[in-house]
């Protein structure tokens, strides 16, 4: 037996333990910066900035150590400082935060200066998952994910998708209109496991993944604004979920990194993707 067969059937009791919705969409948002306080200027000058704002996909969860404070910001392995040391942009202003919704992601925008958001160029965001249930998944399925509780709350979650579609609507707009001279890059989600992963929830988790993505593009495509944009990050980390020779996700279930992209997959997916679509140039 291999050692990545040793690991896969070491974490198959305790993946049965975990909602499958909170699974695939283990995401959130906030109010602290990585690189200023909030309301500062990056280095007194507002000019050419990269604002970064969303959910614990943005703050760098997945990639210890993090910062102090409640919101899991990697010290230096998040996608916008990865983005930011490797572009044109001398620093990111990451505001994001793990654990809440869109209507915290809207709310991070007070703690930005006034003079940064009139400028900034670039706005980047993940948000949408907390929005569709996994609170309440998890609450329902962690205990027994064969349950009929557990099956309501994952039916649940899925029709509130459309409700999710009309928040991210919002939200992108408010983003829009808080950065007037900024692209508002959306980000999605990576499926997390790998096909070969051996647990009967990695499709469903995946297909979860997919449904929430699919609403993330349709909202993009509602705003109706051009500078509001949906960088896929699906390719960037196909062949790298739990399970693969490389994964791009972290899963150690003893860690809150646990279900997030690791330096690697904020790297090689999230990065690489902004850079593919254009979204940044190289120094």
């Amino acid at each position: 037996m291999t050692q990545t067969q040793r690991s896969r059937i070491r974490f198959m009791p305790r993946l049965g333990a975990v909602s499958l919705l909170s699974l695939g969409l283990v995401v959130a948002a906030s109010v602290a910066p990585v690189s200023a306080s909030p309301g500062a200027a990056p280095n007194g000058s507002a000019g050419g900035s990269y604002v970064a704002i969303g959910d614990s996909f943005t703050s760098g969860q997945g990639a210890a150590p993090w910062l102090p404070g409640p919101c899991l910001q990697s010290v230096s392995s998040s996608y916008p400082a990865i983005t930011a040391g490797s572009s044109s942009y001398r620093e990111a202003l990451n505001f994001a935060c793990s654990g809440a919704d869109t209507t915290a992601t809207i709310a991070q925008l007070a703690d930005i200066d006034d003079r940064v958001e009139s400028k900034a160029s670039l706005v980047t965001i993940t948000v949408g998952g907390i929005d569709a249930g996994s609170n309440q998944v998890l609450a329902a399925c962690a205990p027994d994910p064969t349950s009929a509780l557990c099956a309501f709350a994952v039916n649940t979650a899925s029709a509130n998708l459309p409700g999710v579609g009309t928040k991210l609507v919002g939200t992108y707009s408010a983003v829009a209109a808080a950065f007037p001279k900024a692209r508002i890059v959306v980000l999605n989600y990576p499926r997390l496991f790998d096909p070969s992963f051996p647990s009967p929830l990695v499709g469903p988790v995946n297909s979860a993944t997919d449904a929430l993505n699919s609403v993330i593009a349709g909202a993009v495509a509602a705003t109706g604004n051009p500078r509001v944009s949906l960088t896929d990050v699906t390719d960037e980390f196909a062949g790298h979920g739990i399970g693969s020779a490389e994964s791009y996700i972290s899963f150690d279930l003893a860690s809150p990194a646990a279900f997030h992209p690791n330096a690697l997959g904020n790297t090689a997916g999230y990065a690489a993707a902004l850079r593919t679509d254009g979204a940044v140039r190289g120094r």
